[in-house]
């Protein structure tokens, strides 16, 4: 007589074997994009962060543009 509470190992028929070995392939097919995607995101924004502080640095380093001088017209000139 078995003991309470133990229960044999269920065997899996086939087509539950395949269904099983179907969906592991599957995971690891999609964690391993899902790691490559993150990593190529994080990559990319690594890339931009980068660029946008030296964009900045640059602009900090330039002296301020002197304001241009407002053109007169002639005719405006020649009313005065």
């Amino acid at each position: 007589m078995p003991e309470v509470g133990v229960h044999p190992k269920r065997v899996l028929s086939p087509s539950e074997q395949k269904s099983l070995a179907t969906t592991a392939a599957a995971s690891a097919i999609i964690n391993d994009e899902t790691h490559k995607w993150e990593s190529k995101t994080a990559r990319l924004k690594a890339l931009r962060l980068a660029k946008e502080a030296e964009e900045q640095a640059e602009i900090a380093a330039r002296p301020p543009a002197a304001p241009k001088a407002k053109k007169t017209t002639r005719a405006a000139a020649k009313a005065k």
